[in-house]
């Protein structure tokens, strides 16, 4: 079983993180909330692509929301996050609060 810590939170490939567990399946139509980890988690994984060449001129090519879901379910296993609508709705708010990411 893999198993990665990353901030001193011990991740398991089967769907704890740091102790909470993650439901599978269905998930919920209501608003998610990303946690910390997620968020610090989503951070690096937008440094190495940037690092192997997904940013562009004018912003990052066409694929990267997917090639960041495929970098986060390898650093976190049993996620429920998806390209569309969570990564692209968490960079839409980071660009909107932070002017960032331009």
């Amino acid at each position: 079983m893999l198993t990665l810590q990353i901030y001193g939170v011990v991740m398991d490939g089967g769907g704890n993180v740091g102790g909470v567990e993650i439901e599978k399946g269905k998930a919920s139509r209501g608003r998610r909330s990303w946690t910390k980890i997620e968020e610090d988690t989503l951070v690096q994984c937008l440094t190495t692509i940037v690092n192997d060449g997904w940013k562009a001129e004018n912003g990052f090519k066409a694929g990267f929301q997917r090639e960041l879901e495929k970098l986060m379910r390898k650093l976190l296993p049993g996620t429920d996050i998806l390209a569309t609508p969570h990564i692209n709705s968490k960079i839409h708010v980071w660009k909107k609060e932070y002017g960032s990411l331009e």
